[in-house]
């Protein structure tokens, strides 16, 4: 099976505290409740940020793709650009009122799948590639509930995600007396993006969560994690032809969403403890030596799931230090340092030139290993960006 040379984000953080007192580790983000319905506004023009000079570097050979979203109700933008030279960006996709909280593209980089939200609604949409014929598959009505986790299959025919049904819960009134109300329950929906059928993978118990991980390496299992109630957070894994589920491990009521591997063996948990991985049948699992990891640390997967991405802050000086190590032999290479603290790691290039990060402070960078020289992705006052995918050069149409 070829390699995907196409990484995937998380959603964008939150602000944490002004001296952090754990790990800058990504966690499970919380419900967000939403500001009433702003009056209507005028499409906004493209920030007037100042936007970065091109680097003195060659061309990138993978192009960056992100989103920038206006305050709300004021829309965004798709965009993709060469890293080194964000003034030759491209608009790929524009919503008039819609902020795009999430986005993914394909495997193979065909199709993109984005769910926007305006006010109290989120809506699922599919586009090719480059913006064009853009569709409406599944919208949730019901805030704050949000769909979320969007995760291709490996065929890039189907489309995982958390969505939700009308369900049941029983509570307890206050004579003691058990009543039956109507409750939304979680579920991760199966859309086709062909024929636009959708079906239901998983429901769960009112009060309980479900966050899809992604596809095994076969592209017939969807591993995802599981919140229920007195049993904490568990890793589960189905077979999406014959709905059999199983737990793989359990996250120790830690509320961590491990990072699978682009080949989809393996899965990374970072926790306050330490980082280890753990092989997707749960049969092996190797504990990735880390330095005073309840200092904070960054972990993520490289393009080729041979080595896992770490960055450490210095303890004196504010500098981030960025390393690889072997997932077999924990062989440690030095890949760059670069100067800032509070860093968020979300994906690094196929080439390993181009680093995608965010700093709670500064916002979304492209960040030159090989150098340690930044580019500042411009974003509006009270708007902010989130990053996409590494797209290969020649698809970007360059």
């Amino acid at each position: 099976m070829s390699q995907s040379p196409i990484e995937t984000p998380t959603q964008p953080p939150y602000p944490l505290p002004e001296t952090p007192t754990r790990p800058l580790i990504p966690t499970i983000p919380p419900t967000v409740t939403r500001p009433p319905k702003p009056s209507p506004i005028p499409s906004p023009t493209p920030t007037a940020t100042p936007i970065p000079t091109p680097l003195p570097l060659p061309p990138s050979s993978f192009y960056a793709l992100w989103a920038e979203n206006f305050p709300e109700g004021q829309g965004s933008v798709l965009w993709l650009a060469d890293p080194r030279d964000i003034g030759s960006r491209r608009e790929v996709l524009r919503f008039d009122r819609d902020a795009i909280i999430e986005a993914t593209l394909s495997p193979n980089g065909r199709k993109l799948a984005l769910v926007t939200t305006y006010w109290k609604t989120s809506t699922l949409w599919v586009a090719n590639a480059d913006g064009t014929d853009l569709r409406q598959f599944d919208q949730s009505l019901s805030p704050p509930l949000e769909i979320r986790g969007l995760s291709w299959s490996r065929d890039s025919r189907m489309l995982a995600y958390v969505g939700f049904v009308d369900g049941e819960q029983t509570i307890i009134d206050k004579a003691g007396t058990p009543v039956v109300e109507p409750a939304l329950l979680d579920t991760i929906e199966l859309l086709d993006v062909t024929t636009g059928q959708k079906q239901h993978l998983v429901e769960v118990n009112p009060n309980e969560a479900l966050f899809v991980i992604g596809w095994s390496t076969n592209g017939r299992e969807l591993y995802y994690v599981r919140r229920e109630i007195g049993y904490g957070y568990g890793l589960w894994v189905i077979d999406r032809i014959s709905r059999e589920a199983h737990k793989i491990i359990s996250l120790d009521n830690e509320p961590i969403l491990p990072f699978l591997s682009p080949d989809g063996s393996k899965l990374l948990i970072a926790t306050y403890k330490g980082l280890s991985w753990v092989s997707t049948d749960g049969r092996e699992k190797v504990n990735i030596p880390i330095t005073r990891p309840e200092r904070g640390y960054q972990a993520i997967w490289s393009p080729n799931s041979s080595e896992i991405i770490i960055g450490q802050a210095d303890e004196q000086r504010p500098v981030e230090y960025v390393k690889a190590i072997n997932v077999h032999t924990l062989a440690v290479r030095e890949i760059g340092t670069f100067e800032g603290r509070r860093w968020r790691f979300l994906s690094i290039s196929p080439d390993y030139h181009w680093l995608a990060s965010y700093q709670y402070y500064t916002g979304l960078h492209w960040i030159y290993l090989p150098t340690g020289m930044m580019v500042p992705v411009p974003c509006p006052p009270d708007g902010y960006c989130i990053f996409v995918a590494w797209v290969p050069r020649m698809k970007a149409g360059q």
